[in-house]
């Protein structure tokens, strides 16, 4: 049997539909690695823990190998099967649930043919009509791309659908992603008349089906902008101050009107483990508070949880130990109780969700979904807008009334 070190190239089965991903064990013993990696681009989702079971006595290598099992515990899901002669084979899944997915793996980066003839290029930011259930009327598809080479995705208002990664061949690219959530794969094939057409496949639900445009041929063709991240959510009362009052992991209340809020700016961030968009986030957010607390800013992380997840807290716990989240994080309840809960916010209907806090309490700046890495110059533009709003804020006056 191949030895659990290195990279490799799994698979998800589905019905209808497989999608192709890297991985990588990573450890100092060959037989026992220390950890299992997916990946969202260059960001790997790393394992909590990794359990190499030896096959019983007497059974035979070829018929049986030995048990493995990885824990994502910040994503409640494992991954458990048995090495083969050519790998690996098991399922992948939330173990509370019946969604488990077959698994195969081999050893070896996936390697693709060369093109043949000239490669098209796709690279840059391409627009397309929707008509989504948020109000949105169009998206982005952002590629880059190196020769036959492409990493993509879609981009929308409540964040982007992770990195998408692979080749062209036989007319277009076939590009599949899958991090430990969200699976999916984007067949992407160019026009002669310039536009791209997409196809979106998932393992839930029929394909979409997308024309796209460059974003300046769209503009020309009188395209809808995707929805504004700065005015997507806003808030009924900009003179009110924004209130929250939520237990955190210990069960302690916190509330707005805690003195360790008192004269500070805060960040408050609608946030549920259940989302892959705020698994991106929440290191950029941990990376905020670090640089700016000293100078004032608290982070307060406000958290929608599953009402299975609600009972013993574990994915939560997890996930703020995985991403050394060091700022308030509080159990606000089920995300379908997000308007109940905070009513001051208006078409809240984003995951994530943040909302950016003067000194004064009051909400001065709204930002919804967080666009990753995978994004590319959409990224930077969110990083830069963050911490030029706290920034900003920071350099207010103290003095004055507070409103908490």
């Amino acid at each position: 049997m191949p030895p659990l070190s290195g990279r490799w190239e799994g698979t998800l089965h589905y019905d209808s539909l497989t999608v192709t991903f890297p991985l990588a064990w990573t450890g100092t013993g060959a037989s026992r690695p220390a950890h299992l990696a997916f990946y969202n681009g260059t960001d790997s989702i790393t394992s909590t823990a990794v359990r190499v079971v030896p096959q019983r006595a007497g059974r035979s290598i070829a018929a049986v190998g030995d048990s493995v099992i990885v824990e994502f515990a910040h994503l409640a899901s494992r991954l458990r099967g048995t090495r083969t002669a050519e790998g690996f084979e098991g399922w992948f899944g939330n173990p509370r649930r019946r969604d488990s997915v077959r698994v195969t793996a081999r050893p070896g980066a996936a390697t693709s043919a060369p093109a043949v003839g000239p490669v098209p290029s796709i690279a840059g930011t391409w627009i397309f009509p929707v008509e989504s259930s948020k109000g949105e009327r169009a998206w982005r598809f952002i590629a880059q791309q190196s020769g036959a080479q492409v990493t993509a995705t879609i981009l929308r208002v409540d964040g982007d659908a992770g990195a998408h990664t692979g080749t062209f061949a036989d007319g277009r690219f076939t590009l599949s992603h899958f991090d430990g959530t969200r699976p999916g794969r984007l067949d992407v094939e160019p026009n002669t008349d310039g536009s791209l057409t997409i196809v979106q496949r998932s393992p839930r639900g029929a394909a979409r089906k997308y024309v796209a445009w460059r974003d300046a041929d769209a503009r020309a063709r009188g395209l809808a902008e995707p929805a504004d991240v700065a005015t997507h959510t806003s808030v009924r009362d900009a003179h009110e101050p924004f209130v929250f009052d939520f237990p955190d992991v210990t069960g302690a209340r916190v509330t707005n009107r805690d003195a360790r809020y008192a004269g500070k700016v805060v960040v408050v961030n609608v946030t549920g483990t259940w989302c892959p968009n705020c698994h991106d986030e929440a290191p950029f957010l941990s990376s905020l508070y670090r640089k700016y607390r000293d100078r004032g800013l608290e982070v307060v992380a406000l958290d929608f949880e599953e009402a299975e997840e609600l009972s013993d807290l574990s994915r939560l716990k997890a996930f703020v130990k995985r991403y050394d989240v060091d700022y308030a994080y509080l159990v606000a309840g089920e995300p379908k109780e997000v308007t109940s809960k905070l009513p001051q916010a208006v078409n809240l209907n984003t995951w994530p969700a943040t909302f950016f806090l003067g000194r004064d309490g009051t909400v001065r700046a709204v930002r919804t979904g967080f666009a990753a890495k995978a994004s590319g110059v959409h990224h930077e533009t969110l990083v830069a807008e963050y911490e030029a709003i706290v920034e900003g804020l920071l350099e207010e006056p103290v003095t004055g009334a507070t409103g908490r």
